[in-house]
C-alpha cells in the first residue's frame, strides 16, 4: 500500500501545482476496459482499434518448420 500512497501524493501535488489536468472520464469513454473487464465482442473490438491494438492476425506469412 505505501507506493499507492506515494503515487497519490505525487499526482495530488502536480494537480495543485497546475502541471497535471484531472478530469472525468465517462464509462462508455472508458479504454482500459479492453484490458481489465469482460467485454462483448463488439466492444472489445471497438475499444481495442481506439487503442490501436492490432486483432492479432500473423503479420509474417509462411509456415513453421517441425523440429527433428
Amino acid at each position: 500500500m505505501k507506493h499507492i500512497s506515494i503515487d497519490i501524493h505525487f499526482v495530488r501535488d502536480l494537480v495543485q501545482q497546475g502541471k497535471l489536468k484531472v478530469q472525468h472520464v465517462c464509462t462508455v469513454d472508458q479504454l482500459a476496459d479492453c484490458l481489465t473487464k469482460p467485454l462483448s465482442k463488439s466492444r472489445h473490438r471497438l475499444l481495442r482499434n481506439k487503442i490501436g491494438v492490432t486483432n492479432g492476425t500473423p503479420i509474417l506469412r509462411g509456415r513453421v518448420r517441425p523440429t527433428k
